[in-house]
């Protein structure tokens, strides 16, 4: 049976926890994001042989040996970022190497180690819509069409109907589900996984037809966002029952479901991404789900992601091309 922890013990049992050396560990990871992936690797590589010597290193010898990689790697890390490195224990290193494991794109061993049994058939696109200028499918779009093209089977592909994947075009696909299907896979996933290429991908952009097709709640959502003044029921009512009805009764239970449902989460993170993203990224954690993340916005840093969900990045894609050398690695680990 499962224990349930209070939250003081979920907090210590943490792998990474929230306290001066998570602040710094983001802010080296800071200074790293701008380096090509061979020399983050290369640095991880480095700083994981100082700390697996020996389980009784003083700090003084691992702060000798900290000295020596720093000259093999001062050309691109700043004086700063070597003084919080070198002014810690060996419990930073640890926690260090394994948060660079984020950018190593090309394996899985890490998330296999980290999720014991760990398989791949279904992802669920996590990200804002609410607040996204086309509801958050331009991004998702640009990841399906990716999953779609690499090792694509053209013989499942044949037995489903054309669907749209926006300015990259209509074709049959192979591994994105759309239409009665996806709504059947809430139910009957097993099912719905047969008749598709493995990863499936889940989009709640092709699942939420009162938010992207119902003029009725394109209006509401409208109106609702020009109520900033609103101090009176009768200012903003009926529009707010008719959301809250919405979205209760058929958009949140079935997010809800289809992140229970799926093997991980691929999150598309951007300044669009609000209550609702951040509210599946929790359940993700909670039920112990890897969770991918493209940074679809260039001006981003670590500092300014939410520090609750920060240690549960399994992996990190800076940009479209490394997103592309991702869900290669995904696609063949689950083939």
């Amino acid at each position: 049976m499962k224990i349930i922890k209070d939250y003081k013990t979920f907090i210590n049992e943490s792998s990474f926890h929230l306290n001066g050396d998570t602040k710094d560990i983001m802010l080296v990871l800071d200074d790293l994001k701008e380096l090509p992936t061979d020399d983050i690797l290369k640095f991880r590589d480095a700083i994981e042989g100082v700390v697996q010597i020996s389980e009784n290193l003083n700090e003084s010898y691992i702060s000798d040996m900290i000295g020596k990689i720093r000259l093999r790697f001062d050309r691109w890390l700043d004086d700063l970022t070597w003084k919080r490195i070198i002014n810690r224990k060996k419990e930073f290193y640890s926690n260090l190497v394994e948060m660079m494991n984020i950018f190593d794109l090309k394996s899985l061993d890490d998330v296999v180690t980290n999720y014991p049994g760990f398989k791949l058939e279904s992802l669920y696109l996590a990200g804002g819509m609410d607040k996204a200028i086309d509801v958050g499918a331009g991004w998702r779009n640009e990841l399906e069409f990716e999953f779609e093209t690499y090792k694509r089977n053209d013989r499942i592909a044949s037995t489903h109907e054309e669907i749209s994947f926006g300015e990259l075009g209509t074709f049959k696909p192979c591994r994105v589900i759309e239409g009665k299907n996806l709504s059947e896979f809430i139910i009957n996933p097993d099912k719905i996984k047969r008749l598709y290429d493995v990863p499936v991908t889940l989009n709640p952009v092709r699942k939420e037809v009162d938010r992207t097709k119902s003029i009725d709640f394109a209006t509401a959502a409208v109106k609702y966002k020009s109520f900033s003044g609103a101090t009176e029921p009768e200012e903003y009512e009926p529009t707010m029952t008719h959301l809250r009805k919405t979205l209760s009764k058929s958009i949140e239970p079935d997010d809800e479901q289809l992140v229970r449902i799926v093997d991980g989460v691929f999150l598309g993170l951007n300044i669009a991404a609000a209550g609702g993203t951040f509210g599946e990224l929790e359940t993700a954690s909670y039920m112990r789900k890897p969770i991918f993340v493209w940074m679809t916005d260039k001006n981003w840093k670590f500092s300014d992601f939410s520090i609750w969900n920060f240690p549960h990045i399994t992996k990190l894609c800076r940009n479209k091309n490394e997103m592309k050398i991702l869900v290669k690695t995904l696609i063949d680990f689950a083939k």
